[in-house]
């Protein structure tokens, strides 16, 4: 660890951790960091539902891959306490079988151990990304 990062606090360290993983894992494609940073035991709630460790949320990750093109994901903000942090972040991307541009809005929370993710909560705009893929709307008022 760098002595920069050693004068930071542990919240302040966990922030700086979480915008590695969205640079590194989905700006960058490093596949790799998913097990760099995501503990074994780790677990990923996705709305209804869960990736265990790393494995499976690289099979997550590279079916997104397969659909998208052109992520970029801009940090908002974030805010940390103790061992968690929570960042709300903006996504763009192409989709593959249309060439439509997308952008959504997602917020993640995580628990993080000894620099690695053990625990995390993310939500994401689902319902606007497939609105602007598809043109229609899955809400009916």
């Amino acid at each position: 660890m760098s002595s920069a990062s050693q004068s930071l606090s542990i919240p302040e360290q966990n922030k700086q951790l979480l915008v590695r993983w969205f640079d590194e894992v989905w700006n960058k494609s490093r596949r790799e960091t998913i097990s760099e940073l995501f503990a074994e035991n780790g677990v990923i709630h996705d709305g209804s539902r869960e990736y265990r460790g790393p494995r499976e949320f690289e099979r997550f990750y590279d079916a997104l891959q397969a659909q998208f093109s052109d992520i970029k994901i801009t940090p908002i903000v974030s805010v940390a306490e103790d061992d968690r942090v929570a960042l709300h972040w903006s996504c763009a991307a192409r989709h593959r079988e249309t060439q439509k541009d997308m952008d959504i809005t997602g917020t993640s929370i995580v628990r993080v151990e000894n620099g690695r993710f053990v625990e995390a909560w993310q939500n994401w705009d689902a319902a606007h990304m497939y609105t602007q893929i598809t043109g229609q709307s899955i809400l009916n008022f």
